[in-house]
């Protein structure tokens, strides 16, 4: 499912930049379209409606939610799995956006949520201006899982969005108990 995932952030990636050329376009200087801003707003959104279609593809209902309005459950995004009988039964996938945080000890609060989440699937989407800087976050994110005593087994993948380039720059790993 990781890469699969990875596949949905590239592809809301690249709608985002297709935006961003459209805008430039309209102004005039489709040249400049990189000086156009992917508001922190409209990557949050975008990024849950595409998990959220997805999810519902699967099988799995999603908080927040258009079918119900419901809004957040515990994180920014999660993935829930219920019986015949309306329980909870499991929770699939555990997501935190951080992209209007641009300093990685702000980040690392939000961060901190997931190391305790006991979901097969854990996402952490953030930004920060450089590729050093995100190249940075991913280790320390990921040396932040090694020192977790963690409860169950579970697959990461850290999404950093290097404003700077444009992309997003990934880190992927499993945690085995």
């Amino acid at each position: 499912m990781i890469e699969q995932f990875k596949i949905w952030m590239e592809e809301v990636k690249d709608k985002a930049i297709a935006d961003k050329h459209e805008k430039a376009k309209v102004k005039g200087d489709e040249t400049k379209w990189k000086k156009e801003i992917w508001k922190s707003p409209k990557k949050n959104t975008a990024i849950k409606n595409r998990f959220r279609d997805e999810g519902a593809n699967l099988g799995y209902k999603s908080r927040p939610s258009y079918v119900t309005n419901a809004g957040e459950w515990l994180y920014d995004f999660v993935w829930r799995q219920f019986n015949d009988d309306g329980h909870l039964i499991n929770v699939v996938l555990t997501m935190e956006i951080e992209v209007s945080e641009m300093h990685e000890k702000g980040i690392q609060y939000d961060f901190d949520k997931l190391l305790q989440a006991d979901s097969m699937y854990k996402i952490l989407v953030f930004q920060l201006k450089t590729e050093g800087e995100v190249n940075q976050a991913l280790l320390n994110f990921k040396l932040a899982t090694e020192s977790y005593n963690s409860k169950s087994d579970s697959e990461y993948l850290l999404c950093g969005w290097c404003t700077s380039k444009n992309e997003f720059i990934y880190s992927d790993f499993k945690i085995k108990v």
